[in-house]
């Protein structure tokens, strides 16, 4: 027997069916017509149940769609683990799902009260992006404070939230009307807020809060996860990097430890600056300049430095820093200089010049370097200077003592000097500035001409063998002006002890003659000042100061009576030729006073002193008389 279709059953098969209302319609008005008017009214009641039954069905197929969307997105959203891409996708289904036409996520900054407006998919413009509220500002604000969703059907003309220009700006710009708003929660903890928003105004029911809720609990847990790996990836690159830079430091230590200790047994064992700068430079990977304060090498041996390394050595400054290395654009690269410092000051630097300044690890390695440097430098100044210490004692012997030749000459052979290859003694007074200690100029003399040199009475004395007088003479007048400063007396000698200490007196008589004669800086032989030498040897200064007294004596015992300067009107008016208007102008004086002056002269000198030949005795007596003030004792 076949099947009988019932009103009852055709409503079944179509809510089955998942027919829609127009066919339920449809049916109903079928039914309708085939039964008695007496019957409509059940037709009608059964056709409002199926239309019940109908929505339920329908909404029950929308929440599970729901579901399954959330369900889904929940599944990608925990495999990001980019904040940036998991707020972007956030918000792309927070759109979709609603049907709205903007959705924007707000994040709170660390346990602030406030929220930053970081993401917005649907937006029109950048107006949104970046707003900032705090808490009870806005909608944003106002579901922040409550911790609870919140939604507004006109959001521009909602007079219950507290409204903020720059936001109302943005809601204008972007033509907002509905806006709903879900906190993103974890336990009691508010990450941020999710906002949906149409362009229209829009009522939002509880379902359409229910999924945005859904939604943000979901996005709520992601973003924490999120968080928490951005923490913990941040901390392991902190960590990375902080071993990192354990590892250079420890690497860089350890190189300087290693440095420091081969430029030590290098130090000990007595190795040069050569030796030191090499190892140095083979530390840092770069040429290494050992430099003095002038800009050139601090061993003659060394090879001179480029031209910019020279200028930046010359302009070092000084300072509390002044040990550190300091570096410098110059031409097309860089210059570092690194000072080395001695107790009583700069020594010098070491210079080295690249493409780019050495980093920290290398300035490290310059300034123990640099250290190194100072004790190679301090030592060879204090063995320099005993040796010049135990040269003065035996030049004082050979000069002064009354021992028996041959034991000196076994001592000037010990000392490694042949007193018999002897041809040359020089004599060297330090004049005024420049650099005068004995060790310098006895440096500056041997680089020109070899030698043996001591210091001997405040003076110094350089012994030259093999080479004649005159040939040192020439060689120290080629140096520049400002190579010497000291005046320099030349003798020969013949060899021998007892010819060493004649020589001695000659080229001693001759530097100070120079001293005297206003010449501190000049070089000359025995020969070129014997007239002088002749005049103010032991036996002819009486003869010098017979004349002078004869001469001058007048002037000197008025003067020396009265306490008076007549002698050196006199001096100065005979230098002037006579001239009185010169003369008052030399003296500072008036008119009136020098001719007062003069006239005392001719009262003590006699009428006829400013005659020539008188004039020419009077000079010549005031040149002896300030030379015998100028020498020492002989």
């Amino acid at each position: 027997m076949a099947d009988v279709e019932t009103p009852e059953t055709g409503w079944l098969r179509l809510l089955v069916d998942d027919a829609s209302r127009a066919a339920l319609d449809a049916h109903r008005r079928a039914l309708a017509g085939l039964v008695p008017a007496a019957g409509r009214g059940t037709v009608e009641r059964d056709a409002a149940l199926a239309a019940v039954l109908h929505q339920r069905l329908a909404e029950q197929r929308r929440h599970a769609r729901e579901l399954r969307v959330l369900n889904d997105l929940a599944r990608r959203l925990a495999s990001l683990r980019d904040t940036a891409g998991l707020l972007h996708e956030v918000a792309a289904q927070s759109r979709q799902l609603l049907g709205v036409d903007l959705a924007y996520i707000m994040v709170r900054e660390g346990g602030s009260a406030t929220l930053r407006i970081e993401v917005v998919d649907g937006s029109m413009g950048s107006a949104l992006r970046g707003i900032e509220l705090h808490e009870g500002q806005g909608l944003g604000g106002e579901v922040l404070r409550t911790g609870r969703p919140r939604w507004s059907e006109s959001y521009l003309e909602d007079t219950g939230l507290g409204h903020v220009g720059t936001v109302d700006g943005a809601a204008v710009s972007e033509q907002l009307g509905g806006i709903l708003g879900v906190p993103l929660q974890v336990g009691e903890d508010t990450l941020g807020v999710l906002l949906a928003a149409d362009r229209r105004p829009r009522r939002f029911g509880p379902s359409d809060v229910e999924l945005l809720a859904g939604l943000a609990a979901h996005a709520a847990a992601a973003l924490r996860n999120a968080q928490l790996f951005d923490e913990q990836r941040r901390a392991r690159e902190e960590l990375q990097a902080a071993n990192a830079t354990l590892r250079r430091a420890v690497g860089s230590r350890a190189r300087e430890a290693e440095l420091r200790e081969d430029l030590g047994r290098l130090v000990v064992r007595g190795a040069g600056l050569r030796e030191v700068g090499e190892r140095i430079a083979r530390a840092v990977g770069r040429p290494v300049h050992v430099l003095g304060p002038d800009g050139r090498p601090l061993d003659p041996a060394l090879p001179a430095a480029p031209p910019e390394l020279a200028a930046a050595a010359t302009e070092l400054p000084g300072g509390p820093d002044g040990d550190r290395p300091g570096s410098r654009p110059a031409g097309a690269g860089w210059v570092t200089m690194a000072p080395v410092v001695l107790r009583d000051g700069p020594a010098g630097c070491l210079g080295t010049a690249g493409p780019r300044p050495p980093d920290e690890e290398d300035a490290a390695l310059l300034r123990t370097g640099a250290v190194s440097v100072a004790l190679v430098v301090t030592q060879q100044r204090l063995l320099a200077e005993a040796e010049l210490r135990a040269r003065g004692e035996l030049v004082h012997a050979l000069l002064t003592s009354d021992g028996d030749e041959a034991g000196l000459r076994r001592s000037a052979t010990a000392a490694r000097l042949d007193v018999g290859a002897v041809t040359a003694v020089l004599v060297l007074v330090p004049g005024d500035g420049g650099e005068r200690t004995p060790r310098a100029l006895a440096a500056r003399v041997t680089a020109a001409v070899g030698g043996w040199t001591a210091e001997h009475g405040g003076e110094v004395v350089v012994l030259v063998a093999a080479t004649p007088a005159s040939e040192v003479r020439d060689r120290l007048r080629e140096l520049p002006p400002d190579a010497l400063p000291a005046a320099v007396g030349i003798a020969p000698c013949a060899g021998g002890v007892a010819a060493v200490r004649s020589a001695h007196r000659a080229a001693r008589q001759t530097a100070r003659l120079l001293v005297a004669l206003g010449r501190s800086t000049a070089v000359a032989s025995a020969e070129e000042v014997g007239v002088y030498r002749g005049l103010f040897s032991h036996a002819g200064r009486g003869d010098v100061r017979a004349f002078v007294g004869a001469t001058l004596g007048p002037l000197l015992r008025h003067d020396e009576q009265r306490g008076r300067d007549l002698a050196r009107t006199v001096q100065v008016y005979l230098a002037q030729a006579q001239h009185h208007a010169r003369t008052c102008a030399a003296l500072h004086v008036h008119a009136n006073t020098l001719y007062q002056r003069l006239d005392r002269a001719t009262e003590l000198l006699g009428e006829g002193w400013r005659d020539p030949g008188r004039v020419l005795d009077l000079q010549l007596a005031f040149r002896l008389n300030d030379l015998l003030g100028a020498l020492p004792p002989d």
